[in-house]
This record gives structure tokens, sequence and C-alpha cells, in this order.
């Protein structure tokens, strides 16, 4: 592809400006957010990215789900019996289960036979191999002096239960929808209260609830010793460090809609645990991590989330499997940020200088959604990295659609120099780059005898009183045909037809002025 110099200048341009532009937006954009500004953008880019990323695998995580026909067959009972949640956690413990995670509201107190027997299935019994189990609690928010808010636990049936507990509440987005969640939560006592799944793990790495309190309550940035799952092998790396900061948000890293971790009705489990019989020891839930929740209608644990309506059990799953596979997503660094702008930027605004801008503008989006689809595909580097193309690609197109303008601008107004706007305008729609085209055109020379020799002759306002009566002559006869004057030479005259306005009648155009210039000139 050959450029002639006009070409390359306007390009040159385009490309200048379509980098400046595009980086000084993306370098507000990036400082924005990093002062948490476009929150609801980013939410909803990332909802895209959940979009394309697709569906992944999470087989370390079992759910056990108290469904509506197990609701039924309780006779509708909330608080939910006690004795019967006892029964599908003893049945677990049977099962093999590498942990257990009750996300069952257990504050309001049953019988105390059956609460009783809640609480030895939970701790487990003596003799037996050890598999941690977590509670859930809720929060009360309460107002602080330093205009903050801090927590307060609320209260479990049962005291005992409580050095086992984390929070359940993930906090709701400004559009209702739920996409992160904050690792642990100041306490009113000063001390810092842990996430169900973050406690889970923590049991699970062999911390007890006061050794996970004191390593929470600092310095930052907290570090934890706990289990990390390979996905892209489908097993357990054993343990290793977790980093995050007490006031750190997570966005949590969905593996797919609602359905995707394998989910097992309580009913089937109750049985388990209510019999003194053995486990086949090839069940589901050998050797997985197990969450019970809610499942039923009544329950009204069902929330919006960027792969759709999730149940709250659901929803923790996700949680977990995000803080097992270190795959929490985090915006990329300022600094780092700005450098990987201008590289996009300048292959962005390559790109819109040698391409037409909306093709270009197609050719961007899908680069920039094959990327998106093959890094989260790639899962060698601990985390997914939050990292803004809209901005430049979206920059760059409104800089190519103002370059367009401005050339279009300076190219009318040297146009009108020569012709009249509306051929200008048509010059500049036939061919917006001025990148030229190939005709077929008449051109028309005229020329007036012996007229050197008669302007010797003649005095200089003599010369000019008569080219003044004939070159308005001509030019009217050559507008009116639809030619266009394209030199004066002397007393020669220059005209073309057919260019740069398409004309299929330019050769007839072109000697009609002809005969009405001679019969002027008589």
């Amino acid at each position: 592809m050959r450029f002639r110099l006009p070409q390359l200048r306007s390009r040159a341009r385009r490309f200048l400006l379509g980098l400046t532009l595009g980086f000084l937006a993306s370098a507000v954009v990036a400082t924005l957010t990093s002062l948490g500004y476009f929150s609801g953008y980013q939410g909803k880019a990332l909802d895209l990215y959940f979009w394309i990323q697709g569906r992944a695998r999470a087989p370390e995580i079992v759910l056990v789900a108290i469904d509506d026909a197990a609701f039924q067959r309780l006779n509708e009972r909330q608080p939910l019996p006690r004795d019967y949640l006892a029964g599908v956690v003893r049945g677990l413990r049977k099962s093999g289960a590498r942990a257990i995670g009750v996300d069952i509201d257990l504050r309001r107190p049953t019988t105390p036979a059956d609460d009783q027997a809640l609480v030895a299935a939970i701790q487990g019994e003596p003799g037996r191999p050890v598999i941690p189990a977590v509670v859930a609690r809720t929060l009360q928010a309460v107002p602080a002096t330093d205009g903050e808010f801090r927590f307060r636990p609320t209260p479990l049936f049962r005291p005992a239960l409580e050095g086992v507990s984390g929070f359940a509440e993930v906090p709701r987005d400004d559009d209702g929808f739920f996409r992160r969640i904050p690792l642990v939560v100041p306490l009113e006592s000063g001390e810092f209260f842990p996430s169900l799944s973050l406690a889970l793990l923590a049991r699970l790495g062999g911390q007890d609830s006061a050794t996970l309190a004191r390593t929470l309550a600092g310095p930052e940035p907290i570090e934890l010793s706990l289990p990390e799952w390979d996905e892209a092998r489908g097993k357990g790396r054993g343990t290793s460090p977790l980093r995050f900061y007490q006031d750190e948000d997570w966005k949590i890293n969905f593996v797919g809609p609602s359905g995707s971790f394998l989910t097992i009705g309580s009913d089937a489990v109750y049985p388990l645990g209510a019999s003194g019989g053995p486990v086949a020891d090839d069940n589901p839930f050998r050797d997985r991590i197990v969450l019970i929740g809610a499942t039923f209608a009544d329950s009204r644990d069902a929330f919006p989330t960027p792969r759709g309506l999730m149940y709250g059990v659901e929803i923790h799953a996700n949680i977990l499997h995000t803080l097992l596979t270190r795959s929490q997503i985090q915006p990329v660094s300022w600094g780092t940020s700005l450098v990987l702008q201008f590289l996009v930027c300048l292959v962005l605004s390559a790109l819109f200088a040698v391409v037409r801008p909306n093709r270009a503008l197609l050719i961007s989006v899908i680069g920039a959604a094959l990327l998106t689809a093959g890094t989260s595909a790639w899962r060698s580097a601990p985390g997914t990295y939050w990292f803004d193309v809209l901005t430049p690609i979206l920059a760059i197109r409104l800089s190519s659609s103002l370059h367009d303008a401005m050339e279009r601008r300076r190219i009318q107004r040297s146009f009108h120099q020569y012709v009249g706007r509306e051929v200008a305008e048509r010059i500049y729609s036939d061919d917006p780059a001025l990148a030229g085209q190939r005709r077929t055109v008449s051109i028309m020379f005229t020329d007036l005898r012996d007229f050197t020799t008669l302007s010797e002759a003649m005095a200089a306002e003599q010369v000019a009183q008569q080219l003044n009566e004939y070159f308005p002559m001509m030019v009217q006869a050559v507008e009116r045909n639809h030619g266009i004057i394209n030199d004066f030479i002397g007393d020669a005259v220059m005209a073309v037809y057919g260019a740069p306005v398409d004309n299929p009648a330019h050769a007839l155009d072109a000697v009609r002025p002809a005969l009405q210039m001679q019969a002027g000139l008589e």
C-alpha cells in the first residue's frame, strides 16, 4: 500500500490526535478509578468480562441445598429443625468432607435437645478425624465517633458456636448487584471479624479463632497461610500465603450462573447421618469443601449477581472459590495502568490512522474481546487483573471523528477559493481522505490566436480591458456546462469536465462551451 505525501500528513495528524486524546482520557479515567469513582462503569465492564468468560469448573466445592422438597417435608418449619441440620452435618462428616460451612440462620434457639445435637455435630465427636466446621452470622452496623461504621455480630442460639463463625453479609453495589466481598470488617471492640469463607479456610489451614483474631488485628498487610486450589490441574496445592488489607474489598470471580456448583439435596444427606451404616468411599463429598444453605422459596435468599439470580449459598461458594484459587479480580496499579494505557493507545492510534474509523473500531472491540477471553483462560498468574481497554478505544474513535471534522473544514476552506461550496462539499463526500481517484474525463484547452502579437502592439491598459471582458465570458460558459476551471495561463484557459464531480456526459459538456465561446468571441 503506497501513500502520497498529503495522505501521510493526514494520517500522521490522525495518529497524533488519537494518541493524545486517547492517553489523556485513559489517564483521567485511571486516576478517578483509583480514587473510587466510576465503580458503576467498572461493574458493568466486569459483567461483560463474566459473560465472555463463560463457565469454569469448581469441583473442590459441593453444595447441600435445603430445597423446597425438604422444606415441605419438614412441614415448612422455621427456624429449620436443629435435629435435621445435625443429621446433615453428621452425614457430611461420615462422608469424609474436607470442611463444612453452614449458611443457615442460627440466631433463635429451639428445643434444648435439638440445639445440643446441632452443636455436637458442628463441634465433632472426640476421637474422630478433625473436620473443621464454621457457621454464618449476621452483622449489625454501629455508628462510631469518627463518622465511620463498626459492626456487632448478632448472637447465636448457643455462644459455643460463636468461636467458629464468620459473617455472611455481602455488600450490594449501587445498582443492586452483588459483586464484591470485604474479607474482614471492623468490630466496635476494635477487633476484626472474618467473612464466612475466610474463617472456613483459616480453620482448614489449622488456625483456631484466637490465632486468626490476632493475625487479623495487624500489622498490615495481613498474611494468612491458607489452602490453595490449582484450577488448571483440578487439585490442591497445599497452603500458600494470602495477603490483603483490612479495608480491602475483593471482586468476586464468579465461576458461572446459578447451578455451576455440584448441588445435592439435603434429603439425600440426612439419612447418612441418621443411620449407623458406613458411607461409600467414592461419595461426592469426600475431600471436598461442603456448604449447606437454603434454596427453598420462603427463605428469600436469592440475590442479583452479574451471572443472574443466585442463592446466598452459591454466592458464598463463589467467594470461597475466589479465595481458594487466588483469582480475585483487582485493578492494575495506577502507575502500571498508565504505562499499559500508553502502549494500548499507541497501537490503537496506529490502527485508526491506517484503517477506516468504523472498521478500526470493530477490529479493536473484537481484539479486546479475544484478549479478555484468552487471559481469562490463563491461570498461571495469581489473581485476575482489571484493566480498562474501553476508554482508549472510545476516546480514539472520538478523536478520529474530530480529526475528520477538522480535515473537512480545512479542505472546504481551501476548495472554496477555487470552486463553490456545493462542489467542495460534493468533492469531500466522494473522497473524504482525498486519496485520489482514477477517472475518464474531458479536458478543454482554449487559446487566443495571435494574442502575443496583438498584445505587443497594444497598450497595457487595452490588454487588461480586453482580458477582463474575455475571461468572465469564458468562465461563465465553462460553469454553465458543469466544468471547472483548472488553470489560467496568460490568455489560455484549461477546464476539466467529469471531475471532481462525476458526470457521465462530460464529453458533450466539454463541446458545448467551446461552441458558446466561439459565438461569444464573435
